[in-house]
Formats: C-alpha cells, structure tokens, sequence
C-alpha cells in the first residue's frame, strides 16, 4: 500500500507560479504555518532545469528529510500560468520527498508513459483513478 500520501488538488485559482507553489506548500502540514522553506525548495530546483515533462505538465521534486511523510500531489489549475521556463501549464505533480521512497520512483516510472501523462492532465480525473493506474 502506498506510503507516500496522494493529494488530488482540484480547479486551484492562481495568479502565478509563485503563488501556485505557496498553495501546493500549505497544503503539506509540516508547511501549511510557513509554507517559505518549501516554497524556496521548489523553486530552487526550477533553477536547475526545469521540470515541465509535456506540454502543460511540469514535475517539481524535491527532497525534504524533515517532513513527516512523502507526497505526491496532482495539482490542476483552472487557467494556465507561466511555468519557469516560459511555458504556459496547467498541470502540476508535486513529489515532495522525506527520501529513497518506492512510491515515488513507481510514480517517475509512470510518467514516461504518454497515456498516463495524458489521463493525469484530464480534468475529470479522480483520486482513485491516479491511485489505480499507479497500480498498473
């Protein structure tokens, strides 16, 4: 069973991808008081390289060894923003990371598959959908 906890994170309204990245930090609860450390996690990685995958999907990743538990969480945006790169998307899964975790590398593993990439960006997706294609 998964470990790591799945958060489906429905029709979010952002203004910009900073404001996008606070929201998907509230909603861990070791960061929903102060969502900054993450906040500056994430976009730190974004200044490695960016993590847009397909067209209106990016993957931000980041390891957090203080965090109670892993999380995957599927965030869609009721209109597209700006990605880091210049990119407009609308689609973003978040893995925020306390380590080596199985469920996560399963997750990555998935998301080379263009058929998984495209049901995870439809916007009727339910969380037990996400939950058994990761069981495939």
């Amino acid at each position: 069973m998964m470990k790591t906890k799945l958060i489906l994170d429905k029709n979010v309204i952002v203004p910009n991808r900073d404001e996008w990245l606070k929201h998907v930090a509230g909603i861990i609860p070791d960061f929903s008081d102060d969502p900054t450390a993450l906040t500056q996690a994430l976009r730190e990685r974004e200044k490695i390289g960016s993590t847009r995958l397909a067209d209106k999907l990016v993957m931000p990743h980041v390891i957090m060894p203080t965090i109670a538990d892993s999380y995957i969480i599927v965030s869609q945006l009721e209109s597209p923003i700006e990605w880091f790169d210049n990119h407009s998307v609308d689609t973003g899964t978040f893995l925020i990371v306390k380590g080596d975790d199985e469920t996560i590398s399963n997750f990555v593993v998935h998301m080379v598959d263009d058929s998984f990439v495209e049901r995870l960006c439809e916007r009727g997706i339910e969380k037990k959908t996400i939950e058994s294609l990761l069981e495939e």
